[in-house]
């Protein structure tokens, strides 16, 4: 093997490193969002609400089978004004092909019925009716596995080169 083949070898495996590593930062990225995310809405007010509205949305094509989504409306009052908002948790509502699942929240909310909001005391408009889960913050130790991994690959592959990675 020739010294360009090698080098090019060992561009190519610290390439791959790099990759790997990116990929994972990203990951480690969009977990973290996640849970700072669910963990910023645990500080909001707790805010008696009534709903007004509370229904199942319903969507469905030939070709795939019926979707649900379950859609909400509440006025709460906060700091002697009042408010409406339309958010169950900080992300849109999703879609399942479990009605049951929708029919337990529309029971869970009912329309008239009295429930709790978490109130943003900084932006009073945005109120929510149940936290995300923390669990991606839990979980960003495995991503965090191939930033490095990759790292370490692309160590490894420049330090047999014999290339000075020492910056001083």
């Amino acid at each position: 093997m020739t010294a360009k083949e090698n080098k090019a070898g060992v561009y190519y495996l610290a390439g791959i490193g790099l990759v790997v590593a990116l990929v994972g930062a990203v990951f480690v990225y969009l977990l973290w969002a996640s849970f700072s995310q669910a963990k910023v809405t645990r500080t909001w007010k707790e805010t008696p609400c009534l709903i007004i509205r509370s229904k199942i949305n319903e969507k469905s094509d030939k070709h795939i089978s019926k979707e649900y989504s379950w859609s909400v409306e509440y006025n709460y009052s906060f700091d002697g004004a009042d408010y409406s908002s339309v958010f169950h948790k900080p992300r849109a509502a999703k879609w399942t092909s479990r009605k049951d699942e929708v029919e337990a929240l529309v029971n869970l909310y009912s329309k008239d019925s009295k429930a709790v909001c978490f109130v943003n005391p900084g932006n009073p408009t945005q109120a929510i009716l149940d936290h995300d889960s923390k669990a991606a913050g839990y979980s960003i130790w495995f991503p965090m596995l191939f930033v490095v991994g990759g790292l370490g690959i692309t160590y490894s592959a420049l330090k047999k080169s014999g290339i000075n990675m020492n910056p001083c």
